[in-house]
């Protein structure tokens, strides 16, 4: 992708860990990172996260992919904020 057609949205080019550092010294605001968690370990491993929002959603299906994978040091975060909208609990986690 190239050419994203949603508005507000920057591809990233190469390594993506030196991407997000530019993008975060250079965007004055909050970035967002929808639904990819293979980005989201890379930045996290890096310290290039301030913030994780999780939704948990009330659905055994059996087996799946651990939402964080090995890193080399432990990431500490720290609750800040819960709500829930009917079966969904929403958890804000910050460094």
């Amino acid at each position: 992708m190239t050419d994203p057609s949603w508005t507000s949205t920057t591809v990233l080019n190469g390594d993506a860990a030196t991407e997000v550092a530019k993008l975060k010294a250079n965007v004055d605001g909050t970035i967002m990172i929808w639904a990819s968690s293979l980005l989201v370990r890379e930045l996290v491993e890096h310290d290039l996260i301030d913030e994780l929002r999780l939704v948990v959603f009330p659905l055994v299906i059996g087996h799946g992919t651990r939402l964080f994978s090995d890193t080399t040091d432990a990431k500490h975060w720290h609750l800040a904020a819960t709500d829930t909208v009917e079966d969904l609990v929403y958890l804000a986690y910050r460094r």
